[in-house]
């Protein structure tokens, strides 16, 4: 159906070649308003939302799965160490997994807390500029 432009005739050739600035102009026309007046730095600034986001999300989950799972295996190792004191779970090792289960389970709530203590609130950019004064 199409063909590339150097497989046309000569004639043809320089007739697509001629049109290809008008349907530049007809695509940038039918691009919404929206788009167009969307600007680099808002597209970078969402984009690095979202993959924040992403990130958080994902840090979140396998700080709550991983710590749940942890302190899952802590029990259990607990409850066949009670049953058995020679089975192979040694009370270390259970320890160490409640510990560090805690810490994962705890950890999204402790870094939201110390972002909010340190830093008061979210950052923004609100484009006011402030006047700097100096006492004499």
């Amino acid at each position: 159906m199409f063909q590339h432009i150097s497989t046309l005739p000569g004639r043809s050739r320089r007739v697509v070649t001629a049109s290809l600035p008008v349907w530049a102009v007809v695509a940038s026309a039918l691009i919404t308003p929206e788009a167009r007046a969307q600007a680099i730095d808002e597209i970078t600034r969402d984009a690095s939302t979202h993959i924040s986001s992403g990130f958080s999300y994902g840090l979140n989950a396998f700080c709550f799965i991983g710590g749940a799972i942890l302190l899952a295996i802590s029990v259990m190792g607990w409850w066949q160490h009670q049953r058995n004191p020679n089975a192979g779970a040694r009370p270390g090792m259970i320890i160490a997994g409640f510990i560090c289960g805690g810490i994962l389970l705890a950890f999204p709530f402790l870094a939201k807390t110390a972002s909010y203590t340190m830093f008061g609130q979210a950052p923004s950019v609100t484009g006011d500029q402030a006047e700097m004064k100096f006492d004499k």
